[in-house]
């Protein structure tokens, strides 16, 4: 059985990630806001209770270490690159 008020968590949870989520992609449009942390912050809250949020969110976790690893290629490239002028 869950715990007294579960349900009302539940839905404030829901309510805070669709808020993040529809905030973030405004942000992408405004200049004002910062739209990419959150979108992902409203994905966070989102992926405890969909799985299509658990899924965009991994997709986003294994872009962001693929465009780690490039730069972190291209550092090193670039640092090696220039000790041999």
């Amino acid at each position: 059985m869950g715990a007294v008020g579960a349900g009302r968590n539940s839905w404030a949870r829901k309510a805070g990630g669709w808020g993040l989520l529809v905030a973030g992609v405004a942000g992408c449009i405004l200049p004002v806001i910062p739209g990419i942390p959150l979108l992902l912050a409203g994905l966070i809250i989102l992926a405890r209770d969909y799985a299509w949020a658990r899924a965009a969110l991994r997709k986003v976790k294994r872009k962001v270490v693929s465009m780690r690893r490039r730069t972190r290629v291209k550092r090193t490239t670039n640092m090696v690159a220039t000790k041999d002028i």
